[in-house]
């Protein structure tokens, strides 16, 4: 079975605390320089503010009591300072989970149980789900505080903890120290898979797998500069494509991130024009969106020089439509999965290949394998990924089970995704392993289907599914079609089928038939909800 590996040298990987790594300014940036800017009111957190508040942070927590080993809950939007919170208890030797800020109050209280979480920072506008979920599972309300610098109904912003800004370093909390095995068995972070089938599973992220996922990102970028242009962060910052891209790597870098609290398109847009920004991380919807959406044509987007989709697949149609639109930007496409700390394959910005995710970042292996024979697929043969490396995760929280089933005994992870690569060692994804279409025999990749539609014209966003055809007991493709505005209205299903089958050999017809709604159900990060559209069905 063939072992792929990076073109890229392996990396040098420091084993550290995750806090000493992001703190050691490799790029020398001052104190003073701003790393992170909310969009919308201007406030900055300087490099210095980061370092300082994050110990004042650390000292308070040990104040509560908070020690290594212990969970610290972060239930918020996209803040400024979302990472202070974080490295605080990181620093400690501690343990931050992030959590989906649209979760109920149920959702929240399996997390804070699953996690064992026993403080919690959260954003005031959410502080009623906040006190209800802590309420479910017996956690203090003390041990509730806000982001912000206002009390609110009697809870405390988190800053209310921090020691006197002239406390003297050595009077504040020291930073745990993580040398060798510590740093590779050490739980940083624990973050929840997005759960599009089953339940959330906590993913165990040491300080060595978050270390190791940057220093290899780092490793495919050079090159690149970075140093005093500006970032826009739209991604989730509870998100691993988040935590990594903006906050770790960002600050680790010295990069100025302009942080967007919630996506929208117009402030998005403006946000844009108005930090002159230079770099974007986006998912497939937000690319989707600057193609298509009239409203791009009214902002100003001329200091955009490179953008990276990730987090979801982005078809060869959809990248090559942003690059016929905006021909001064660079494209990549990166793969990953939480289980993987971030990143296992990243394209270069000088090489776009349109559809490919790019090459595997260094230091690990990777195998395709075909998931009904359990062999080797060949060159441009379907073969689900298995990735081998110090970014592969320590297993998944109170689940040995799920763990075992993931990650064999020779350390292999099975992604449950299905690529080919071609002579050039260029990964394609085709899909997800459970989401192909079986129809007479043949693989239909719903992906394939989707980029097809989504470069029709009248077709603003799609999605496609299997149905049961009980007459010739086979699954066939069903797409879901959101119409663009206006002109798109006149569209009707036989067009849409008439159109895929122009384009498509014969087994990926859409036999299951066409069906035109509002808006195609995705997740924060991208991906298409199928479990929500078969409820359509």
């Amino acid at each position: 079975m063939t072992i792929y590996k990076s073109p890229i040298p392996d990396q040098v990987i420091p084993q550290i605390n995750v806090y000493s790594f992001v703190a050691s300014n490799p790029n020398n940036i001052k104190d003073s320089y701003p790393i992170f800017i909310d969009a919308l009111t201007g406030r900055v957190v300087t490099f210095g503010e980061w370092k300082r508040d994050t110990r004042r942070w650390a000292t308070g927590l040990q104040s509560l009591g908070f020690k290594r080993g212990d969970v610290l809950a972060l239930f918020s939007f996209n803040q400024v300072d979302y990472s202070i919170p974080m490295f605080g208890s990181l620093l400690l030797g501690g343990i931050a989970t992030t959590v989906n800020p649209g979760y109920t109050a149920n959702e929240l209280a399996y997390h804070l149980e699953d996690s064992g979480a026993s403080i919690i920072v959260t954003h005031p506008e959410l502080l009623p789900v906040a006190i209800e979920g802590a309420k479910k599972v017996g956690l203090p309300l003390s041990k509730i505080f806000l982001y912000g610098n206002k009390e609110v109904d009697g809870f405390k912003p988190y800053s209310a903890t921090f020691p006197p800004e002239n406390t003297v370093e050595d009077l504040l909390a020291p930073v745990a120290e993580l040398k060798g095995k510590d740093a590779t068995e050490t739980i940083a972070l624990i973050c929840y898979s997005s759960g599009t089938t089953g339940k959330s599973k906590g993913v165990e992220l040491t300080h060595f797998n978050l270390i190791s996922n940057i220093m290899l990102i780092i490793a495919m970028e050079r090159g690149i500069d970075i140093q005093g242009v500006a970032f826009l962060d739209v991604v989730p910052m509870y998100h691993i494509y988040g935590i990594q891209f903006h906050i770790i790597h960002g600050i680790y870098n010295g990069s100025k991130t302009v942080v967007l609290q919630k996506y929208s398109p117009v402030d998005f847009l403006k946000a844009i024009q108005e930090y002159k920004i230079a770099f974007l991380n986006l998912v497939p919807p937000q690319i989707l969106m600057l193609v298509k959406a009239p409203i791009v044509d009214q902002y100003d987007l001329s200091s955009v020089r490179f953008v990276m989709s990730a987090a979801a697949p982005c078809s060869r149609e959809l990248s090559m439509g942003l690059l016929k639109k905006f021909p001064r930007i660079q494209f990549r496409q990166a793969y990953g999965m939480t289980e993987l700390s971030g990143v296992s394959h990243m394209g270069l910005y000088h090489k776009v290949i349109h559809g490919s995710i790019g090459y595997m970042v260094p230091n690990q292996e990777v195998r395709l394998v075909d998931p009904e024979t359990g062999k080797g697929a060949g060159v441009g043969e379907c073969g689900e990924v298995w990735v081998r490396g110090p970014n592969v995760m320590k297993g998944y929280r109170n689940n040995v089970k799920g763990t075992k089933e993931t990650i064999d005994s020779e350390g292999w992870l099975r992604t449950g995704d299905i690529a080919i690569v071609d002579k050039d060692e260029n990964f394609y994804i085709v899909d997800r392993l459970k989401e192909l279409i079986k129809y007479k025999g043949f693989q239909v990749a719903p992906a394939e289907l989707e980029a097809l539609l989504l470069d029709h014209p009248l077709v603003l966003d799609a999605a496609v599914t299997s149905v049961e055809d009980k007459e010739q007991a086979t699954e066939v493709p069903l797409a879901f079609v959101v119409k663009a505005p206006r002109e798109g209205q006149a569209l009707t299903e036989k067009d849409i089928q008439d159109y895929v089958a122009s384009k498509v050999a014969g087994h990926k017809k859409l036999r299951g038939g066409v069906r035109f709604i509002e808006a195609i159900p995705k997740s924060v990060s991208g991906k298409i909800l199928r479990r929500e559209l078969r409820l359509l069905l």
